[in-house]
């Protein structure tokens, strides 16, 4: 992770509900297809893994060719959102590009926006 600072724990302001069945995974070294940069989360680029799953994926999560078209995974991914409702409580995972990948109290992982979500204790040290 880069030098930042993550709150360690978040409460759901707004409601989550995932919008993918089928998400995005692979592995450190997997090759993929590269695609285009989302317009909005512009650290995010379009990917596609090795099953032909396809989402969005943190492009520091890569090494893109200089053909812009494959890519190298440097860590593993999972994009899977998770479904959360108001005043859930998460644990903080890492944060890319206005996402939070989190826990739930009962172990699930995944991503949620970082607009439905607040800090609800200190920051943890960079």
């Amino acid at each position: 992770m880069s030098e930042r600072r993550l709150p360690r724990r978040v409460r759901v302001v707004e409601a989550h509900v995932t919008s993918d069945p089928n998400p995005i995974r692979f592995r450190e070294g997997d090759t993929l297809g590269v695609g285009h940069r989302d317009q909005v989360y512009t650290q995010y680029v379009w990917g596609t893994d090795q099953a032909g799953r396809s989402g969005w994926v943190p492009d520091s999560y890569l090494r893109i060719a200089p053909d812009g078209e494959t890519a190298v995974a440097l860590r593993d991914y999972d994009s899977t959102e998770l479904t959360v409702g108001r005043r859930q409580l998460l644990d903080v995972l890492d944060e890319v590009g206005g996402w939070y990948l989190c826990r739930t109290d009962g172990g699930m992982s995944g991503w949620v926006p970082g607009s439905s979500v607040e800090p609800v204790d200190e920051v943890e040290p960079a």
